[in-house]
């Protein structure tokens, strides 16, 4: 038996990181968003007071890029020193956006904050109560050492109580994410280590009890695919090595996701009543929210919900209705996967140029399978004509892939029938 103790894991703090692909939104949520990835670390660091935590652990990926600005230097400095004041030490890596090289010592950070060196793993002790509690091993990103399998590094003293690892990287396979610092589950589990603590994946997940292997996510959901809470995780080691994890949300700002059917619906007074209630639901949840909308299905709104500028003069009117509220649902992006009153399971039956159309798409969409869409996808791309998009083409994701696809199934039929067919 050990002195039981408890330390909070987060990771990916992005300080001062923009929201991704939003125009401004208005006085109120341009000041929420501009300060959403500070907020976050400043609940971080109230929850490890509040909760007299013995370690803060930060897995990587502080700063947003390598050219960090001062602003966010100065406000991680400041909360640090809140920790140093209650002797609350802080154990962290550098990760892939704030690698080793690009650190800019124009703040100096209090003495409580260990980083792990880049050039080979290090080992630091956590004491409680005068004793020795843990091991904490961690090293951190260079950009040489990007593509090399850290976690294969460190070796463990025979000795610890209790080992905890930092890293900066990929587990296994993590679609749709950059691999930095890969690693096999299987070479986790060989390891003696007891909690493997990784940053970079922005989902929380724990991949694997006894040993734990976690992701805590990110603390501030930065665009519209981090949907709902962000935060962090208050773990508690018992005195036999049970280990308990507590997800507690800091994320200053939500996102989310809603989905509106405009099937039954009949006139646009009655899509903005299904916006309102829809914000109703999420305004539960007592955060600010950045809300997308995406309108499903058939009906006579769809020839509205496909004009963009109807779609606009929507989100303008919901964004309208949230003036002054502190915790304010703004929709920011209304997509339109509705389509036309067309019977396209009758229409494939048909031997006609509608029908082989449709049976063409069926065959070039057969599994719907996401390598099936990344390879669409990177067929695109390697497109000569795609380099004039320039920095855009990142955009082009599989998802994006997928609702063009969607789409093409009944634009394609509908423009074969000709116009007379919705007339």
């Amino acid at each position: 038996m050990t002195i039981p103790f408890r330390f909070i894991q987060c990771g990916d703090l992005h300080l001062g990181a923009p929201f991704g692909y939003l125009k401004t939104l208005g006085r109120q949520a341009d000041e929420a968003v501009r300060y959403a990835t500070y907020r976050a670390f400043e609940g971080v660091v109230q929850l490890a007071l509040d909760e007299q935590v013995d370690a803060l652990l930060i897995t990587g990926d502080v700063y947003n890029s390598d050219d960090h600005n001062l602003e966010a230097q100065v406000r991680f400095a400041r909360e640090c020193e809140r920790l140093q004041e209650a002797h609350i030490p802080v154990f962290m890596v550098q990760g892939n956006h704030d690698p080793a090289e690009s650190w800019q010592a124009h703040v100096n950070l209090p003495t409580n904050v260990h980083i792990f060196s880049a050039n080979e793993p290090e080992r630091r002790s956590l004491i409680v109560q005068g004793r020795e509690v843990a091991g904490i091993y961690g090293m951190s990103i260079s950009r040489k050492n990007s593509d090399v399998d850290l976690a294969s590094q460190i070796k463990v003293r025979a000795d610890d109580v209790f080992s905890i690892a930092l890293i900066h990287g990929t587990v296994g396979s993590q679609p749709n994410h950059v691999t930095t610092a890969p690693c096999s589950m299987d070479t986790l589990l060989r390891s003696p280590i007891n909690y493997w603590a990784f940053g970079h994946i922005h989902k929380r997940q724990v991949l694997h009890e006894v040993p734990y292997v976690v992701y805590a996510g990110n603390t501030q959901g930065l665009h519209g695919k981090e949907v709902g809470p962000k935060g962090c995780y208050l773990v508690t080691v018992g005195g036999n090595g049970r280990v308990l994890l507590d997800f507690r949300e800091t994320g200053a700002i939500r996102f989310a996701k809603s989905h509106i059917d405009i099937t039954g619906l009949r006139t646009s007074a009655e899509l903005e009543e299904m916006i309102r209630h829809k914000k109703e639901m999420l305004r539960k949840g007592k955060k600010p929210v950045l809300q997308e909308i995406v309108l499903t299905g058939s009906g006579p709104l769809h020839r509205a919900a496909a004009d963009e500028s109807t779609r606009q003069m929507w989100m303008e009117a919901a964004r309208d209705e949230e003036a002054h509220r502190i915790h304010f649902i703004l929709p920011y992006r209304i997509i339109d996967e509705t389509w036309p009153e067309i019977d396209l399971a009758e229409r494939r039956q048909l031997h006609d140029m509608v029908g082989d159309y449709l049976a063409a798409y069926d065959a070039a969409v057969a599994d719907g399978s996401d390598e099936s869409i990344i390879k669409l996808r990177d067929t695109v791309l390697a497109r000569p004509e795609t380099k004039r998009l320039g920095l855009y083409r990142h955009m082009l994701t599989p998802e994006l892939v997928r609702r063009a696809l969607r789409r093409a199934e009944t634009e394609g039929a509908l423009r074969l029938l000709g116009d007379s067919y919705e007339d």
